[in-house]
Formats: C-alpha cells, sequence, structure tokens
C-alpha cells in the first residue's frame, strides 16, 4: 500500500473534514444552536431545560460482522458512541432512536443489533422510543448493514464543561479504549483484506490471547458511569473518535490554548502495534485514524488529579495545557515522528 494507506483505502480525512466545516456554516447561517463543533450540541427549550444531542454511525465496523462475532455488540456500538459524545456537554441519556438500512441482513442479526441497543440504553438509564428500517436492494450490496443512532440528553448545568476555567498547566487524563472503538475499520479491512481473506479474523493478535476477530468487533466502551458522578470536578472531556487524538483532543479546549500529549505516557496496545507492522503504517497516520488505547480525554486542574485518577486504576495523565500563539497546531503529540499534529 502506498504513504497514506487511508486515502488507498477510501477514506479521505481532510475532504471529510472540509465538507463538515461547510456543512457548519450553512447550519449556523440557518439556524442557532449551541455548541456546534464540539461532541454535541445543545438547544434550551426553556429557562430550566437543555439538551444535548448526537447522531453517528458504527461505519464499516459492521462489515467485521458478515464473518465474525456477536451482532448485539454493533447495538452496543452506536448507544456507547452516543453517549460518550453528548456525556461532554453534561448531559444524561434520554431517549435514542435508532436507524438500521440493508439490502438483505438475516433477521436473525437485525434482532441482535436491536436487542444490543436495548441493553445499552438499558444501562445508561436511556429510553429507546423509535427507530427505522429500511431494505434498499439497489443501495446496499447483500449482507451490508448500516447503523445510525439519535440521541438526546438532558443537561444538567453543575456537570457543564467549565471552558472558561482552562489554563495553562492544567492535566491532561486518558483514559483506555476497548480496541477501535467504531473508527479506522476502512484501512483495517484494506490491511488484512478481509473481504477475501476471513481466516484472518481468527489469528491471534501477538502478545495477546484474542484473535484479530474477537479485538475487531469489541464493542465501544461507555464512560457515563465511570465519568458522570465526577463531571463536577473536570473542566472539559474529548471523544477520541474519527481523527484520532489530532482531531479531537483540540475540539475541547478554546482556541488560545493547546493540548500538548505525551505519547510514551501510556502503552500503545498489541492491536494497534499489529496494525501498524502488518499494514506498515506510518506513525503519523496510525494517530490520525485511530484512537491508539485512549477512548477519553479528560481536562482537569492539578488540584483533582488523585480524585480523577482514583476512579479507575488504568487512568494516567497523558499530557497538559499550554497556551497557543497564533498559528500554532492546537494538539502537539510529543514523542511521535511528527510532533506538530493538528
Amino acid at each position: 500500500m502506498s504513504k497514506n494507506h487511508y486515502k488507498v483505502a477510501g477514506a479521505r480525512l481532510n475532504d471529510a473534514n472540509n465538507l463538515t466545516s461547510k456543512i457548519l456554516s450553512i447550519v449556523k447561517r440557518d439556524s442557532n444552536p449551541k455548541d456546534l463543533g464540539f461532541f454535541s450540541s445543545s438547544t434550551t427549550l426553556s429557562n430550566k431545560i437543555t439538551v444535548a444531542s448526537s447522531v453517528d454511525g458504527v461505519g464499516t465496523k459492521s462489515r467485521i460482522f458478515k464473518y465474525f462475532g456477536d451482532y448485539s455488540n454493533l447495538g452496543h456500538d452506536i448507544v456507547n458512541h452516543c453517549v460518550n459524545d453528548i456525556l461532554p456537554s453534561g448531559a444524561k441519556p434520554l431517549i435514542f432512536l435508532d436507524y438500521l438500512a440493508f439490502s438483505s441482513v438475516n433477521e436473525v442479526d437485525i434482532l441482535r443489533v436491536v436487542e444490543g441497543i436495548a441493553e445499552a440504553c438499558k444501562y445508561v438509564g436511556c429510553s429507546l422510543v423509535g427507530g427505522e428500517t429500511a431494505q434498499m436492494t439497489d443501495i446496499y450490496e447483500s449482507g451490508d448493514l448500516e447503523i445510525v443512532g439519535f440521541m438526546m440528553g438532558l443537561i444538567e448545568e453543575k456537570k457543564r464543561p467549565k471552558l472558561n476555567t482552562i489554563r495553562s498547566g492544567d492535566l491532561v487524563v486518558g483514559i483506555p479504549s476497548n480496541g477501535l472503538h467504531t473508527n479506522g475499520y476502512t484501512l483495517v479491512r484494506k490491511i488484512f483484506n478481509i473481504e477475501k481473506n476471513q481466516d484472518v479474523l481468527n489469528s491471534l493478535v501477538p502478545g495477546t490471547r484474542f484473535s484479530l476477530g474477537e479485538m475487531l468487533t469489541s464493542p465501544h466502551k461507555s464512560y457515563f458511569h465511570l465519568l458522570w458522578d465526577s463531571l463536577e470536578h473536570i473542566k472539559s472531556i474529548a471523544h477520541i473518535t474519527g481523527g484520532g487524538i489530532p482531531g479531537n483532543a483540540g475540539r475541547s479546549i478554546p482556541d488560545d490554548f493547546k493540548v500538548v500529549v505525551n505519547t510514551k505516557a501510556w502503552e500503545i496496545p498489541n492491536l494497534f502495534r499489529f496494525i501498524k507492522d502488518f499494514g506498515k503504517v506510518t506513525e503519523t497516520e496510525m494517530y490520525n485514524v485511530f484512537n491508539m488505547g485512549l477512548g477519553m480525554l479528560v481536562i482537569i486542574d492539578c488540584s483533582k488529579k488523585d480524585l480523577i485518577l482514583d476512579l479507575n486504576d488504568e487512568m494516567k495523565v497523558v499530557g497538559h495545557i499550554e497556551k497557543r500563539m497564533p498559528r500554532e497546531a492546537k494538539v502537539v503529540l510529543k514523542g511521535t515522528e511528527d510532533e506538530n499534529s493538528g
């Protein structure tokens, strides 16, 4: 494969980011939602009620399940992704709706997805209030499944992000991910040629007791119960999804600051090392595509360090906040081949 593996695989991050910027300009022109560009947008319904909303999909991860895994995990994927998108706004999940589109998929598999959605909603106290299924034989290939979810949550004022309190010297705490979550699957499918070589999914990932298929079908982790009771002590949160740390960490801070991440502060999981080595992917591209083992970054005051780290033994301080000069990158990855990241 060429130097830019993701582009060859059919995914162009720069094109997608440019399109998103143009869409945001239209939305800002014709309506007045708050927090656009954050991980969810918020709308005030009355003097006392503000809601956060998010919509997302599982992308091409669903294609792995044609050959390996329990379809119910995809239900957990889409709910947990949305939960993690509204959590940085200080929102508690309220309602969820799903959209499932396919050409021809086994009915049992569809029902397993919905069961997973229902289970994940129940886990965070969210009501599954509706959905849509669409069979489009001339759009999707046989076995393809498009899974999209919409979530709305109720924002609690004391749990809102405190962006105006962010200062140089604040700490950045990393929370481990559960594999790829729901991003980077287009690249992974191409690297391992999964469509033509499904047997590779049964191969053990070096340094682990798990197969590639098991690790690729692990569900997106929900951070709601871990963080909800401590949001008052957290200044901001970044959900690390598509675009990796460079594409998401900067969304959680004001423009006059930057996030400095020390990539040597945590152990990169073996799955990501396997992908990098097998596909001969550059370190820069790995960080621009994958979460690299961190599903969320939490920004806190130094005085809250022990309180937050005590929430989970695997959480680590992975960086800090610095003042940003004009034209400087908002995210700097120390210890990589390209430290000026994004």
